[in-house]
């Protein structure tokens, strides 16, 4: 008897060490380890692309690695709402913030005529923020060819052709250190929920695409420097997202301040918000059948108030 037991403790044990070293990184990454988003800032001066940073997280990200020692390079569709931002941002330093516009949504872009003025420049960082899709009750077969072209071009295509065209400069900048290059994830890309169907799909394919382009760089041949990252991202308020900010539900400006401190961490797909990492923990263990009646559930929710507040 005394043997079954112990049998059982050695396999019980053997079971939590999953568990166990899960929450060891978990500890580690949000609560002990330190930012190395400083080591992104050699060969001075260090510039951070990102991309739809006229509202919400890229936006704040902007500001955020501003204040961090970075100079600018931001991309927007509005005129207007862009000089703002870098008028904004450009009274608190002497550092570049330069800005390009494009409509994302839209797929007949000249990319290496769009980047050409930045090509000599040491891009360290790049963050791939642009993306979202409007909350609907429709289905997939009430939106037109072109709004569903729209829909994938700003949240995959438009980031996978930047990056194409940015590749041979960051290979560049990592002669002198390290680059990486983030692509803004969704929750939705891993439960799919009703209702955002390209979206979910053009986030899947951004995280699959992560991995691909962090294995070219990393293991095939001499490794350049360049590292790639995926964002798994939960509710953040923002002007698309408008939701009172709550613990779940962080302000754009503290998101980005997440998103800095884990800059660099290793990993190649993680939450940089330590709430939604426990709910994406969560969201594992209850399987796909709850996650599919919780996310219908908050999605017609958030869809009311987005009606409501419009």
């Amino acid at each position: 008897m005394s043997s079954a037991l112990q049998a059982l403790a050695v396999i019980g044990v053997v079971l939590l060490i999953p568990y166990l070293y899960r929450f060891y990184n978990f500890v580690w990454l949000y609560f002990v380890r330190p930012s190395s988003a400083h080591e992104y800032l050699h060969a001075a001066p260090a510039y951070a692309l990102i991309t739809g940073a006229t509202d919400g997280i890229g936006k704040a990200l902007a500001k955020e690695l501003y204040d961090q020692g970075f100079s600018l390079i931001l991309h927007g569709r509005n005129e207007e709402k862009m000089r703002k931002v870098v008028d904004g941002i450009r009274g608190n330093g002497a550092r570049d913030v330069l800005y390009f516009l494009a409509d994302a949504s839209r797929a007949d872009h000249d990319f290496e005529r769009m980047m050409a003025p930045f090509m000599d420049l040491n891009i360290t960082v790049v963050v791939h923020n642009v993306g979202n899709s409007d909350f609907t009750k429709e289905r997939i077969d009430a939106f037109s060819k072109a709004d569903l072209m729209g829909i994938a071009n700003r949240n995959a295509i438009f980031p996978l052709h930047l990056t194409h065209t940015l590749l041979p400069r960051l290979r560049l900048s990592a002669k002198t250190g390290p680059v990486v290059v983030q692509f803004m994830g969704s929750m939705a890309g891993e439960i799919s929920p009703p209702r955002f169907a390209i979206y979910s799909a053009s986030k899947s394919f951004l995280k699959a695409l992560t991995r691909a382009l962090d294995n070219d760089e990393r293991v095939w041949g001499t490794p350049t420097g360049v590292h790639f990252e995926y964002l798994l991202t939960g509710q953040v308020q923002s002007n698309s997202m408008r939701l009172a900010t709550s613990l779940v539900t962080p302000a754009s400006e503290t998101y980005a301040k997440a998103i800095v401190a884990r800059m660099g961490c290793g990993w190649r797909a993680y939450c940089p918000y330590w709430i939604h990492a426990a709910q994406k923990w969560f969201m594992d263990i209850v399987g796909e059948g709850v996650q599919d009646k919780y996310s219908a559930v908050a999605i017609a929710d958030l869809v009311a108030l987005h009606e409501k507040k419009n």
